[in-house]
């Protein structure tokens, strides 16, 4: 069996102080973190400003239980099957940090939008092209995830998706299996 590995990179694989630049239609700026731009939802007449990720990360930290999952990867599988797939526009700083820490001959890909179906396209079509039977994924936005997963599992690939939150990282299936639950447990509530 074959196997993608894919690792998206801010808040992912390093934490950062990088920000994402927001200015509202009023002129207000707002100044927003990775994990808070997941979570933004523009208003018409936002402009937004990724200045900071076209540059090396700011003062960064690696996210110790996924770069050891990086690391295992390439062990495991070789750098081709490895690939860093990011919202960024300048795969430069990425592959700077990576050098830096003893990691190289890995595709670097950038997707240059915040738009999920960007990364989903990419290892649709990589899956395709390279005949991949199994993809793991660590991703630390939600949409990114959903839409992948919806995106790949006509296709029949195996599919793992891991969520990357706070440092720690979840199964999304894990997080299904909790969900289930705890709609079990309201329902019943409900009824008594």
């Amino acid at each position: 069996m074959s196997t993608l590995h894919i690792f998206d990179f801010d808040d992912t694989l390093v934490s950062s102080e990088s920000k994402v630049y927001v200015t509202k239609a009023s002129g207000e700026e707002l100044a927003l973190s990775s994990e808070d731009y997941a979570k933004y939802s523009p208003d018409q007449g936002d402009t937004q400003d990724f200045r900071d990720f076209d540059a090396y990360p700011q003062n960064p930290e690696i996210i110790e239980p996924v770069f050891a999952e990086l690391r295992s990867a390439i062990a495991l599988d070789g750098p081709a099957s490895v690939v860093i797939l990011t919202a960024r526009a300048n795969p430069g700083p990425v592959r700077a940090f990576l050098d830096a820490n003893k990691i190289s001959k890995i595709d670097i890909i950038t997707a240059g939008t915040s738009d999920p179906m960007a990364k989903a396209k990419y290892i649709l079509g990589r899956v395709i092209k390279d005949s991949f039977d199994e993809v793991i994924v660590f991703e630390d936005n939600v949409r990114n995830l959903r839409t992948i997963r919806k995106e790949l599992t006509p296709t029949g690939i195996k599919l793992k998706t891991n969520r990357v939150s706070n440092g720690r990282i979840s199964k999304m299936s894990e997080s299904k299996r909790i969900r289930n639950k705890i709609t079990s447990i309201i329902d019943k509530r409900k009824r008594l």
